[in-house]
């Protein structure tokens, strides 16, 4: 790195071939017929290793020493149900990133619809993005539940670039992502519910709860021996 320019840091990996497991992320040099890290079988395929370039850029916020951390933006937030208030230690809390998994029809979305609708009766705006059920299903649910209110905003969506345009015009204090295995990002390799995918996108949601310092819940399904369905990063 020339003194001229101290401030900009690059690093670059050419693309090899490299085999990646679709169930855990493990990766190898060569192809077998089962993953040296979740025994899973036939779930090794061949993936490019990306070319990385990091550069230094400007940042969001500065650093300032600890003691100036403003924390009256960070406290906890009653979800509106007790018992999911001590489960994550006090309620919720802006910035912060929570996966919520469990067997499908265990009540994730019934629940997560009257975290969002307590949320909005206290006037903090929610948005609810759902990615399995039509609006006018979740519509019907909340009616049953009484979890109709103006500020809480409803978005049947599959794509990583609209929920996010939703984020940036709603501008909620809660986001609920149900759920992450139907999310898609255009341009990424995989499918939806595929390793590449779901890191891509919860890294993006995770973005978005530090950036715009909102609480983001995303819904996560388990198979039937305990472990999320999916890729095993998330």
């Amino acid at each position: 790195m020339s003194a001229a320019s101290p401030s900009v840091i690059a690093m670059s990996k050419s693309p090899r071939a490299a085999h990646r497991c679709t169930e855990c992320g493990w990766e190898t040099s060569k192809w077998v017929g089962r993953c040296g890290e979740c025994q899973a079988w036939g779930s090794v395929v061949e993936a490019a290793t990306p070319v990385l370039r990091a550069t230094a850029t400007a940042v969001t916020t500065p650093a300032v020493p600890i003691g100036q951390v403003d924390v009256s933006d960070s406290t906890f937030r009653s979800s509106g149900v007790p018992e999911l208030d001590r489960v994550l230690g006090g309620g919720l809390v802006p910035g912060a990133a929570i996966l919520l998994a469990g067997e499908p029809g265990v009540g994730k979305s019934t629940l997560l619809l009257e975290v969002a609708a307590q949320t909005a009766r206290r006037r903090h705006r929610t948005l609810y993005v759902s990615g399995e059920e039509s609006a006018s299903q979740v519509r019907l649910r909340a009616d049953r539940t009484g979890g109709v209110h103006d500020e809480l905003w409803l978005a049947a969506e599959t794509d990583l670039g609209a929920v996010l345009t939703h984020v940036e015009e709603v501008r909620p204090t809660l986001l609920v992502i149900d759920s992450v295995q139907t999310i898609g990002v255009s341009g990424a390799d995989g499918v939806p519910g595929g390793v590449s995918q779901v890191k891509d996108v919860a890294a993006a949601l995770v973005r978005v709860a530090k950036t715009h310092n909102i609480t983001v819940v995303i819904v996560g399904h388990v198979t039937k021996d305990g472990s999320i369905a999916g890729p095993r990063v998330l």
